[in-house]
């Protein structure tokens, strides 16, 4: 796995913890072995009982991706996997992504309520400033669309750059929020209204959010020629931000993710942070969209991928509270069991290069 979700074994807290809670069952990390009917009980102790009604079917599941032999007991490296997810449930690191509240997404060239779906991008601000203020994170960043003037995706730079023979949409006919494709580079790309450039005030964050003592933030579409929706990494999958090293560096295991556009940037980064192992959900009040069947599809796809869809509140009580989800668990115990099994079929050179997945963020907003 990628190192997040992965917990050191030999950790003394991690084991303390973890020692103490399997105490309860009368188990012990060394004791190697659990039924379904002992894994399930834990589960009880773990979940809230109406999220276990609901989601039963999960509980199920992550003893099936435990059990590779699927004789009904978990043991040896089962046993292991199960004691890394136990670990990384009890023992999160979580960190708040804040996406793109910023001024042009707010009031500015490319605001929000201007857009088809008409919602407010400040609707953002109090609740993303309540997780701020009371949320108990390890961790809060904030990312920035950060476009140098000549950026590939304004529709006023149009003129600086040729289609491709292929391009549907020609110089002449072109319009705000036309997809076009270029020549060099060879993209598809919509054209947005200017936005963001970088060191004017449309790029700053707004003046209403909080920004937390000691948190990071991240520059993204730094690159003329490719636009760059993740947080992560830009379109074409190949130019990275430092998202990703500075999660690796907190170890954060836990992503809390809101902010504009919900179909578009928070999509994006969404998308990469679960391909990239990270246990995921998205603040669902702290995000606001620009096309309304757009962000019902955004959140069906980051569901159907493994994200939790919740509210400030809940991402409160389990940050704060110390409650956990049994839809962010599971999650926890795909990523494991993957990446464990990856990895024991890797050689040695493949077991390197497992270290970093790739992104592979979406070239254009969902149809």
């Amino acid at each position: 796995m990628n190192g997040n979700q992965s917990v050191d074994s030999n950790g003394e807290k991690e084991r303390q913890v973890a020692e103490k809670f399997l105490s309860k069952f009368n188990l012990a990390v060394e004791d190697g072995s659990l039924s379904f009917g002992r894994f399930r009980s834990i589960c009880e102790e773990l979940f809230q009982p109406d999220e276990i009604q609901r989601e039963e079917w999960r509980i199920q599941d992550m003893f099936g991706l435990f059990d590779q032999d699927k004789d009904g007991v978990l043991k040896a490296q089962e046993w292991r996997r199960f004691c890394d997810w136990l670990r990384v449930t009890l023992n999160p690191v979580n960190a708040l992504l804040v996406v793109d509240v910023q001024n042009d997404f707010i009031d500015g060239s490319l605001a929000l309520r201007k857009c088809e779906y008409k919602q407010d991008g400040a609707e953002v601000i109090q609740p993303f400033n309540y997780l701020i203020k009371n949320g108990r994170f390890d961790n809060v960043i904030y990312s920035l669309d950060w476009h140098p003037a000549d950026h590939i995706s304004f529709y006023e730079n149009l003129h600086l750059r040729e289609l491709h023979p292929d391009s549907k949409v020609t110089k002449a006919n072109a319009k705000p929020f036309d997809k076009v494709i270029f020549a060099d580079p060879h993209l598809e790309q919509i054209l947005w209204p200017k936005h963001c450039v970088m060191n004017t005030w449309g790029a700053e964050l707004h003046k209403d959010l909080v920004i937390a003592v000691d948190s990071k933030q991240v520059l993204k579409g730094t690159d003329p020629t490719i636009d760059a929706y993740s947080a992560f990494c830009d379109n074409s999958s190949k130019g990275y931000t430092e998202l990703q090293a500075i999660l690796q560096k907190l170890t954060v295991t836990h992503l809390y993710v809101g902010g504009l556009a919900y179909d578009v940037c928070v999509r994006a980064t969404c998308l990469d942070g679960l391909r990239l192992g990270y246990t995921l959900a998205v603040i669902d009040d702290c995000c606001r969209g620009i096309d309304a069947n757009n962000t019902k599809a955004t959140k069906k796809l980051i569901a159907e991928k493994g994200g939790l869809i919740t509210n400030s509140q809940h991402v409160l009580a389990i940050v704060n509270e110390g409650k956990r989800s049994l839809v962010m668990s599971h999650q926890s115990a795909r990523v494991i069991a993957l990446n464990d099994q990856n990895f024991s079929q890797s050689t040695p050179n493949e077991k390197i290069k497992k270290n970093a997945l790739p992104c592979t963020c979406p070239n254009s907003v969902p149809e």
